[in-house]
This record gives structure tokens, sequence and C-alpha cells, in this order.
């Protein structure tokens, strides 16, 4: 039987993986990877998860590369805190007026 290429986003498994910070990352890795092609890694805006993506904009994706999905910090299945800002205090505060 042959994938839909919105079948490959949804039923890849939920897997995690757990960084320095003790925070366990959820993610979801499918597609048609291959030698020389890096993976494209899909970031969510601060509360969206795995699930808030497009299938079929994942499985087009997924048709030429591997595709890894990760939830953020403390949304969907990764644990942690939601981060308050996407900056760490150095890009604004080095800012030239």
């Amino acid at each position: 039987m042959v994938m839909s290429a919105s079948d490959i986003a949804l039923k890849a498994p939920n897997q995690s993986a757990e960084a320095a910070n003790g925070v366990r990352y959820a993610y979801r890795r499918f597609g048609a990877g291959s030698p020389g092609v890096l993976p494209l890694v899909m970031l969510q805006h601060f509360r969206g998860n795995l699930d808030d993506w497009d299938p079929l904009l994942l499985g087009a994706l997924a048709s030429g590369r591997e595709v890894i999905a990760v939830d953020n910090a403390g949304v969907g299945l990764s644990s942690g805190t939601v981060p308050r800002t996407h900056y760490r205090d150095g890009p604004r505060r080095h800012r030239v007026h």
C-alpha cells in the first residue's frame, strides 16, 4: 500500500530526545532522506505544536528530503516551560541607535 503525501507526515511516530538542560523535546522524523541533502527542521511558533503543520505541506517537503518537525519546550508533547521570548537579551542589548 502506498501512503499519500499527507499520510507520511501524519503517521510518523512521535519520538523524543532529552537536551542537556533536561527538557525532553518531542519530534517526528519522516521523508526521503538522500545522501548530500540535509534534513529540514521545522520549528513552530511559540505555542504551536507538531499537529499544527499542514500535512500536505509536510508531505510535499518530505518527497525530496528528510523532515524533522519539533515541539518547542513546554508545548505539545515536549517538557519544560514555554520560552518567554525568542531573544536571549543579546540581539537587542547590542543594537546601535
